[in-house]
């Protein structure tokens, strides 16, 4: 069936993505284009920017993809409402583990060979499924038998979470970045203009220092002060959690009123957190330095902590819109910030501590690094048994309140007649 009714909000999410596609196709191309000249002409990171080109590339046919199942909306098609399940099943999570496994073996062969077109040639394909299955997987146990609903939606979720959440996200927080350091500079000024005149003077000896470890060390003083360490992580562990959690989900938001039930709404959250992680990893990925390894294996971990964050956060959204339960909204935000806060604050302590040795605090790799890793560790355990947990007590929550359900709009239609 189909209808000449113009859908509005798919059109205006058709034009949103399809441009977003575009101009990550055109970034692709402009970036495997300079990687070509970088190769040749031996200079700078050649794989590190096909890397690049390659997950803008990948994140284009993504985004295009999701404008298609949005268009057939926007045309009226019947097919564009149809229910979508995620096809998820058993034998995929050893098949994923397995290909994680095998692309950061391979790649990690290929960067310790140093040899650069290898790298060049491998490196980028290696590093979109090592990024991109331990997604699936996540995704696939935490909405694994649930109804996401009608797949134009579930498509115009996760587009919108891939292109305009990072956008407005990104955007927040640079302003509050900027914001706190002209506050903290005027601060200065006023109060301690010597502090001034002698980060001038630091400034100009950075510009013609090239080595990282006297780097360090004329900047240890700075890095190891309290104060600047507590802004550090009062912003990574405070101001960036309120930030992602309220704007990650930001297509759970647009679509609320239309998402059938809370649980609809956890795994839009999950699809939301998925997106996000995504593009958050692939960006991050853009080395194809000896630090290749070491990024693609910590961004499972952290796309676990944006999954299951949104997801909590998207099944609070829908149950305040669909049953009027802002206390369990706000439960669920402060809950996801919290732990994205304690992650963050994990994070910084162990890239503190790793730099200790540099600006004059050796005692910190062997103190506060254990005390981080193992708290992350924690946590990463905790989050995959309460991603696993909630998609078994959703599902049966779900099923027990179906038959109740049907029986109300049985009621409606009797009624009605």
């Amino acid at each position: 069936m189909q209808t000449n009714k113009i859908h509005w909000g798919s059109l205006l999410v058709l034009i949103f993505l399809g441009f977003s596609a575009l101009s990550a196709v055109l970034v692709a191309f402009g970036l495997g284009v300079n990687s070509l000249i970088s190769l040749f002409s031996n200079a700078g990171d050649p794989a590190g920017q096909m890397i690049s080109a390659f997950n803008f590339g990948f994140e284009g046919v993504v985004l295009f993809l999701c404008s298609w199942f949005v268009l057939q909306k926007t045309m009226g098609r019947e097919q564009a409402g149809k229910p979508l399940q995620f096809p998820f099943a058993g034998w995929q999570a050893a098949a994923l583990i397995g290909l994680v496994i095998l692309s950061i073996a391979i790649g990690t062969a290929v960067v310790f060979i140093e040899v650069d077109w290898l790298a060049w040639l491998t490196l980028p394909v290696l590093t979109v499924p090592a990024i991109v299955a331990p997604i699936w997987l996540l995704f696939g146990i935490g909405s694994n038998g649930i109804n996401l609903g009608q797949r134009w939606r579930v498509f115009s979720i996760f587009g919108l979470s891939m292109t305009l959440s990072p956008l407005i996200i990104i955007v927040t927080e640079l302003i509050l970045l900027a914001g706190g350091i002209i506050l903290g500079a005027l601060f200065i000024t006023v109060q301690q203009p010597d502090i001034v005149h002698e980060l001038g003077r630091l400034g100009t000896v950075l510009q013609n220092e090239l080595d990282q470890e006297a780097i360090l060390k004329l900047l240890a003083p700075y890095i190891s002060n309290p104060i600047l360490i507590a802004a550090v992580v009062g912003f990574i562990a405070v101001a960036v959690p309120l930030i992602e959690e309220l704007f990650k989900p930001l297509a759970v938001w647009i679509f609320a009123g239309k998402l059938e039930s809370p649980t609809q709404g956890f795994a839009m959250g999950l699809l939301s957190g998925a997106a996000f992680a995504m593009i958050e990893s692939l960006n991050a990925s853009g080395s194809g330095t000896e630090t290749w390894s070491a990024i693609v294996s910590v961004r499972a971990f952290t796309s676990l902590l944006h999954i299951m964050t949104s997801g909590l956060v998207g099944w609070g959204i829908v149950s305040a819109f669909r049953e009027k339960r802002i206390l369990r909204l706000c439960a669920a935000y402060f809950s996801a910030v919290a732990i994205h806060g304690v992650w963050n604050a994990c994070a910084v302590g162990a890239g503190l501590s790793i730099v200790g040795e540099f600006i004059g605090k050796p005692e910190w790799l062997h103190t506060v690094l254990p005390a981080m890793a193992g708290g992350m560790s924690i946590l990463g355990v905790g989050m995959f048994f309460v991603l696993f947990a909630s998609n078994k007590k959703i599902r049966i929550s779900s099923s027990s309140a179906l038959p109740a359900l049907q029986q109300e709009e049985q009621a409606g239609v009797e009624e009605v007649q």
